[in-house]
C-alpha cells in the first residue's frame, strides 16, 4: 500500500499537465460552441417564413397593384429548345440560342413572330451569341470539339470555325471595333481570336492555370478586354494590341463570377453566379465592394441567389437574372437599392441578357422555353432604402447600428416581412448574430414609410476589409433590398487562432506533453526507484494520456466534419452549375493535401497514445492480479 501512496503522492506532481489538457478541453469545447452561436441555420421564427412566402406563386400577390408590374413573355415554337443567350439587334429583333435544340432563333418584336435556323451539325450545342458590324451572328458551340460559327441571315447560310484546342467548350464571343471576333475556352483556359477579315485564328492562354475564362467585357476607347474567371475567382483585363494578361485577385472571396460590365467611369462591375452578389471593382485603386441579393430560404435546397450575366442601362443600373430565386434584380449603385422581381413560371436563366433601344431588359427561361421581357420604367411596390453606419469603423466582434427606411409604392396598404443578407458570409445567409432589427415586420399605408434599426455585429473573426449588410423588404414574391457599407477593422484573438488552427495545436501539445511526460520518467529515475517511478509514471501516464486522447479525438472528428461539410458544399455547387446549360461544373476538386497531412498525423498520434495506454492498463492489470494472489511483482527485479 506505501508504494501505491507513493505513486498517487507522486501523480499530483503531474497536476500540471493536467490542468494544461483540461483548459486546452475547455477550450475545445468553446470553440466547437462558437460556430453554433453564429450559424447560418439560427434564423428563427417569422424570419425563416419570409423567404418561404417570396418564393409563393405570382398569383398570390396581396394586391392587384402589385400584379400590374410589366413582364412579358414568349413562348419559343420548339418545345424543350433550351434557349440560353439572348442578344438585340436593330430593328426591335432579337437573337437567341437553343441550346438543346442545335437552333439559332430569331425573334421580331414588332409582331411577335419567330424564325429559326438549324445548325447543321448533329449534337450542336449554341450557348452564346454575338452580332457582328455587317449583321451576322456568331455563336459558340459546345459540342464535343468546339467550334465558332457565323450565319448570315441573309440566305442562312453557316460557316463553322472549330477552335484549336479539342474540347474548349467555348462560352461568350465578343466582338470589337475592328470587327474581329473574340471568344472565350472555359475548359480550354483560352482567350480565342478571329481576326477579320480572313479570320486567322489565335489564342491566348489565361496566366492562371484552370482560371475558366467565362464572359468578355469591351472598354470603350481602348483596346482592354476585361474577363470573368470563374474556376478561379479572379478578374482579368487583356490588351489586345499586346497581348498582356493583368489579373485582379480580390480581397473577398468571388464564388464563381460569370457576368461582367463596365459602367461610364469605368468601374467593373461582375456577377457571383457561385454567390449571391454583385460586385463592383473601381481598378484605379484595386479595391472591391460587394452588393448583396436577397437570398433563398436557410432550408431550401440553394442557399444562393445564383445571378447570371449583367446588363447595364443608359441609368448606369444593373439587371440581372437570379437563377435560384427566378427574379429579375436590378441595382442602382446610386441608391444601393436591389428591387427584385418575380418571374412568371420557372427556370430563368441567361448567359448572356440583353437590353434594347428603350432600355427593356431582355432575358431567357431555359427551362420554361421563353423569352421575357420587363420593361425599363417598372417599379416596385416597395422603396427600401440605406442610411451610413453609426461608426466610421467597427471593430470584428463589436456592435454598431444602421438606419433603412421602407415605403410603401402602392395605392393600397401592405404588409411587409423583413430579412437580412450580408457579405459577411459568401452566399449571403446572415444569422441573426449578425444581424437583427427591431422590427420582423411592418404594417405600412399608401406611401407611408417607415424607418427600421438594424443591430449589426460582424464576427470576431472576420478579416478587416469593406462589407456589405442589407435589409431584405418582402411584399408576396416582390423583393427589395436595401444596402449600407460597413468597414470592419479585424483583430487577432487568440480564441480565434487556436480556432482556425485547433488540430495543429492539438498535435504540438500532445507533443509537448508527451516530451515532458518523457523528461520527468527520466528524472524520477534517478531520484526514485524504478516501483516508485512506474507507480507514478502510471497513474500520471493514465490522466495525462486519456485527457490528450480525447482532445485530439475531438480535434480529429472536428477536422473531418470540416471536411466532410467543406466538401458537400462544393459538391452542391459544382452540382448547381452543373445545371446551368453553358457552364460546366469545371475540373475535378483538388484534395487539401494540409488537411490531409493534419488528419492523417492525428489518428497517428491517436493510435500511439492508444498504444501505450492500453500497454499502460494491461500492466496495470497483471499488477493487481498478482497482488491478489499473494505474489506481487517487485518493481525491483520486475523487467
Amino acid at each position: 500500500m506505501k508504494r501505491s501512496q507513493n505513486g498517487r503522492g507522486h501523480s499530483s506532481k503531474g497536476s500540471p499537465v493536467t490542468v494544461i489538457a483540461f483548459c486546452f478541453l475547455i477550450l475545445l469545447l468553446f470553440q466547437s460552441a462558437v460556430p453554433l452561436l453564429g450559424s447560418n441555420t439560427m434564423i428563427l421564427g417569422p424570419r425563416q417564413n419570409v423567404v418561404v412566402m417570396a418564393q409563393q406563386q405570382v398569383s398570390q400577390l396581396l394586391s392587384q397593384d402589385a400584379q400590374n408590374y410589366t413582364i412579358k413573355q414568349f413562348d419559343i415554337p420548339t418545345s424543350g429548345s433550351g434557349p440560353n443567350a439572348i442578344v438585340s439587334a436593330p430593328n426591335n429583333t432579337f437573337w437567341f440560342v437553343e441550346f438543346h435544340a442545335g437552333k439559332i432563333g430569331e425573334f421580331l418584336a414588332s409582331n411577335n413572330s419567330f424564325r429559326e435556323f438549324r445548325v447543321p451539325e448533329n449534337g450542336s450545342n449554341p450557348t452564346s451569341l454575338a452580332i457582328d458590324h455587317d449583321g451576322k451572328v456568331w455563336f459558340s458551340d459546345q459540342n464535343s470539339s468546339g467550334s465558332i460559327w457565323e450565319l448570315n441571315p441573309i440566305g442562312g447560310s453557316f460557316t463553322r470555325y472549330k477552335t484549336k484546342t479539342p474540347n474548349s467548350t467555348p462560352l461568350f464571343i465578343l466582338i470589337d471595333n475592328r470587327n474581329n471576333v473574340w471568344f472565350t475556352e472555359l475548359t480550354g483556359n483560352n482567350l480565342g481570336e478571329l481576326t477579320y477579315p480572313g479570320y486567322t485564328q489565335s489564342e491566348f492562354p489565361i496566366p492562371t492555370s484552370g482560371g475558366g475564362p467565362a464572359e468578355l467585357a469591351l472598354q470603350s476607347n481602348s483596346s482592354t478586354i476585361w474577363l470573368t474567371e470563374t474556376y478561379s475567382g479572379k478578374i482579368a483585363k487583356f490588351d489586345m494590341n499586346s497581348h498582356a494578361f493583368v489579373e485582379y485577385s480580390p480581397s473577398i472571396s468571388l464564388l464563381s463570377p460569370v457576368g461582367i460590365v463596365l459602367d461610364k467611369t469605368g468601374n467593373v462591375w461582375v456577377s457571383e453566379h457561385g454567390g449571391s452578389s454583385i460586385t463592383e471593382l473601381i481598378p484605379s485603386n484595386s479595391t472591391f465592394r460587394k452588393y448583396p441579393t436577397s437570398v433563398p430560404s436557410a432550408s431550401g435546397a440553394y442557399s444562393n441567389s445564383a445571378p447570371a450575366t449583367l446588363a447595364i442601362d443608359a441609368l448606369g443600373r444593373l439587371l440581372f437574372v437570379e437563377h435560384f430565386l427566378n427574379k429579375v434584380g436590378r441595382l442602382d449603385p446610386n441608391t444601393g437599392n436591389i428591387d427584385e422581381f418575380p418571374i412568371p413560371g420557372f427556370g430563368a436563366y441567361s448567359v448572356l441578357s440583353a437590353l434594347d433601344s428603350s432600355g427593356n431588359f431582355w432575358f431567357t427561361q431555359y427551362y420554361a422555353n421563353r423569352i421575357g421581357m420587363i420593361s425599363s420604367n417598372t417599379t416596385s411596390p416597395l422603396d427600401v432604402l440605406g442610411r451610413s453606419i453609426s461608426s466610421l469603423t467597427v471593430q470584428a466582434g463589436q456592435t454598431t447600428t444602421a438606419q433603412f427606411s421602407v415605403q410603401d409604392r402602392l395605392s393600397t396598404p401592405i404588409r411587409v416581412q423583413l430579412n437580412a443578407t450580408s457579405s459577411f458570409t459568401p452566399t449571403g445567409q446572415t444569422s441573426i448574430q449578425q444581424v437583427s432589427f427591431n422590427e420582423t415586420a411592418l404594417n405600412l399605408n399608401p406611401g407611408q414609410t417607415a424607418w427600421v434599426t438594424a443591430t449589426i455585429t460582424p464576427q470576431s473573426s472576420l478579416p478587416s476589409g469593406l462589407y456589405a449588410v442589407g435589409i431584405v423588404a418582402y411584399y408576396g414574391n416582390f423583393s427589395s433590398v436595401g444596402i449600407v457599407f460597413v468597414p470592419v477593422q479585424g483583430t487577432f484573438s487568440v480564441i480565434d487562432f487556436l480556432s482556425a488552427n485547433f488540430t495543429v495545436v492539438m498535435i504540438i501539445v500532445a507533443i509537448f506533453l508527451g516530451v515532458y511526460l518523457l523528461i520527468r520518467t527520466q528524472r524520477s529515475k534517478k531520484s526514485l526507484g524504478v516501483a516508485k517511478v512506474r507507480a507514478f509514471s502510471g497513474s500520471l501516464t493514465k490522466t495525462a494520456i486519456m485527457t490528450i486522447l480525447g482532445l485530439i479525438t475531438f480535434s480529429l472528428l472536428e477536422s473531418i466534419f470540416q471536411n466532410l461539410s467543406s466538401m458537400v458544399y462544393e459538391s452542391k455547387l459544382r452540382v448547381a452549375e452543373a445545371k446551368c446549360p453553358g457552364l460546366n461544373p469545371g475540373p475535378p476538386g483538388r484534395p487539401d493535401i494540409y488537411l490531409i497531412l493534419i488528419d492523417v498525423a492525428s489518428v497517428g498520434i491517436v493510435a500511439i497514445f492508444a498504444y501505450f495506454t492500453l500497454k499502460d492498463v494491461i500492466r496495470e492489470h497483471r499488477k493487481r492480479a498478482g497482488s491478489v494472489g499473494g505474489q506481487e511483482p517487485s518493481g525491483e527485479t520486475e523487467k
